[in-house]
């Protein structure tokens, strides 16, 4: 986490691309753990090579899915802003932090701490946990595999998650416009 930048409209609290995605790199292990050894444990070691008779097809509607679901990941933060953080819909904008290569949905109105939380969670559960579950609960690799790589991606909201963990819930936050991370700004 970088160095709260205190004042008298607040204080950042912010995590580096970096860290972000160290962060995402360490949930690989999580993701196996989590995931890839329950699905193993249940559908053995040779459903895990057992693909279709159009292997190549399927990857190619794999990595669209993937594609698909980075644009549904920010979608549900600016959803996540919007329901449970109760923000106009004005206040959001989406675009790309072309230094990490790194889609973002940002809301320029402040939010409770808890709200924030759900916020950033919500791609990870929703993409990640959610259809990970689903393909080891019905056997099925491919969707196994797209939660957990979904999973990983929410690396970033992880790290953010982690930095703002000490906050009360009832603190107000507001997305930061240029960083990964918020700026702190009050109590509701």
């Amino acid at each position: 986490m970088s160095a709260d930048e205190r004042d008298e409209h607040g204080y950042d609290v912010t995590v580096s691309m970096g860290k972000a995605n160290a962060i995402a790199f360490a949930m690989i292990p999580v993701a196996f753990a989590l995931f890839y050894l329950p699905y193993r444990l249940i559908w053995g070691a040779d459903s895990l090579w057992q693909f279709s008779a159009r292997p190549f097809l399927d990857f190619l509607l794999f990595m669209a899915a993937f594609a698909v679901g980075i644009v549904v990941h920010e979608g549900l933060h600016a959803l996540g802003f919007i329901w449970i953080g109760k923000a106009p819909r004005s206040s959001i904008r989406f675009g790309i932090l072309w230094r990490g290569l790194a889609p973002y949905a940002h809301c320029n109105t402040a939010v409770t701490a808890t709200a924030y939380r759900w916020t950033l969670a919500l791609p990870g559960l929703m993409l990640g946990v959610l259809p990970a579950v689903l393909g080891i609960a019905l056997g099925n690799w491919w969707l196994m595999v797209y939660g957990a790589l979904m999973f990983m991606a929410a690396g970033g909201d992880t790290a953010v998650l982690l930095a703002i963990r000490s906050l009360p819930g009832n603190a107000l936050v507001k997305d930061h416009p240029s960083k990964v991370g918020c700026s702190v700004i009050g109590n509701r």
